[in-house]
């Protein structure tokens, strides 16, 4: 049985040699506080039998420093594996680590629970071996089914080959990158398009109109993804594994390159805002939820061609992205503050416009407020009423009725839209509303701040002081 196996891994690693010369071993010299602090690669033996999956997992190119390692929490029979190691000199005993040493590859194996045997569309996730603070350059994959339960198998990473003997099934799988999630469905879908960065999986043949606007794509990350056309879809976070149920372009392209863009700059899938904003100017034109389709209008319409093309290129040069980062980015072509991403993230369905912020500090009663925001819009300077409030002690209370602030001695209700204020029972007519509400968040007016609450403020080059009467 070994005999065969080997015979079948040589065979086709020898038909992908090329790739093999390819590798891909260092992804950035420059690496943030939240990125890999070094990469090594994996090879990763997956042993399917009826109640279990016996792993063996094999590291290479490790650092000589000392490396903790993260174990499935539900992985049993934890050990080192003689059979690729000459010997274990750097796992310790208690197993949490590689200790310091100059051998650079070493191999575990383990076992994982597996009672209710493998079941149609089933994902298996968080199921590998994890070296703290590493990232994987490259990952090369066998699974052996030892009940030949035929179907397929995808994982994100380009499939060498498969087949089917008397005792096993076998298929072989490598690329760039981590391995994430694995899928395995009774039914097969045949590859009917493969590039360099994805592979199309389903039953009716793709027209080659299609093929010619897809290889149009520029698509930014280097990790290979899988894409099946198929009504069984599955809501895959940080995945390689995508699932579409239409075949039109602009299905293909929307799901293809935002999941390129999430799986580049790390972004959570969980809310594709971010990576749908980002992936519309990479393609420059407008893709994804109407929200990303606005912001995206947004900053088109505001930005010369001059910035626009600054802001594009920015996003060739970065590893990692969020809302803050982005924001930093929009700040510093500007060279105005704004906190557009991290808004908008936070007002969900709600749109906050794009406005630019006092970047000075803000201090009350001589404390510094780390959540105050000071807004510019449309000539009128506004202030966050919660931090600001909350500080001078009046609670706040959002009803279909209006707005209400209290305090100990003073009782404020503010309606909605209408030309009036009350304050201890007593009507006070108003020229203008104080508060606007932004995206979610409510905002009150500079001059109705200081009158409403006994406030002075005073500006200076560094910082604004907000002084209560």
């Amino acid at each position: 049985m070994k005999f065969i196996i080997s015979f079948i891994t040589m065979l086709l690693i020898v038909a992908n040699s090329v790739l093999l010369l390819s590798q891909y071993h260092v992804y950035s010299s420059s690496l943030d506080e939240k990125e890999a602090s070094y990469f090594y690669e994996q090879e990763v033996e997956l042993k399917f039998k009826e109640d279990k999956i016996i792993v063996k997992q094999h590291f290479n190119n490790l650092p000589q420093g000392e490396i903790a390692v993260v174990w499935p929490i539900s992985s049993e029979n934890r050990s080192c594996d003689l059979s690729k190691s000459t010997n274990c000199d750097r796992l310790t005993e208690d197993l949490t680590s590689f200790k310091e040493g100059e051998s650079l590859s070493e191999s575990i194996s383990y076992e994982i629970p597996f009672k209710d045997g493998l079941k149609d569309g089933q994902i298996l996730s968080d199921f590998l071996v994890k070296l703290e603070k590493g990232g994987v350059s490259y990952t090369t994959l066998h699974i052996t089914d030892e009940l030949k339960r035929g179907g397929m198998w995808v994982s994100g990473l380009p499939v060498l080959g498969s087949t089917s003997l008397d005792l096993i099934d076998y298929s072989l799988f490598e690329g760039e990158g981590d391995l994430r999630d694995l899928y395995w469905q009774k039914e097969v879908l045949p590859v009917q398009y493969e590039a360099n960065y994805y592979s199309l999986y389903s039953h009716n043949e793709i027209p080659k109109e299609l093929i010619v606007q897809l290889e149009e794509l520029h698509l930014p990350n280097r990790e290979h993804v899988s894409v099946l056309f198929t009504n069984k879809k599955n809501d895959m976070n940080d995945s390689r594994i995508i699932f579409i149920e239409n075949e039109d372009i602009a299905s293909i392209q929307r799901e293809l390159i935002v999941k390129q863009v999430q799986l580049r700059y790390g972004i959570d899938s969980a809310d594709p805002l971010l990576a749908e904003v980002i992936s519309s100017f990479l393609l420059d034109r407008p893709i994804g939820t109407e929200k990303a389709n606005w912001m995206y209008d947004t900053l088109v319409n505001y930005l010369t061609t001059e910035q626009l093309e600054s802001w594009k290129a920015e996003f060739e040069k970065k590893n990692q992205m969020d809302a803050e980062k982005l924001d930093a980015l929009l700040s510093n072509i500007l060279h105005l503050k704004t906190s557009f991403f991290a808004l908008n993230v936070q007002a969900g369905a709600e749109h906050f416009p794009l406005l630019f912020e006092d970047s000075r500090p803000v201090y009350i009663n001589e404390l510094q407020q780390e959540n105050m925001k000071v807004l510019f819009k449309e000539g009128k300077v506004l202030y966050a009423v919660e931090p600001l409030l909350s500080v001078l002690g009046y609670s706040i209370n959002d009803t279909d009725k209006g707005l209400y602030v209290q305090n100990a001695t003073r009782a404020f209700r503010f309606p909605i839209h209408e030309p009036f204020y009350v304050l201890n029972q007593k009507r006070y007519d108003a020229m203008s509303e104080p508060f606007e509400k932004i995206g979610s968040v409510y905002y009150i007016e500079e001059a109705w701040m200081i009158r409403l609450f006994l406030l002075d403020v005073e500006k200076e080059d560094k910082r604004i002081n907000i002084i209560q009467s």
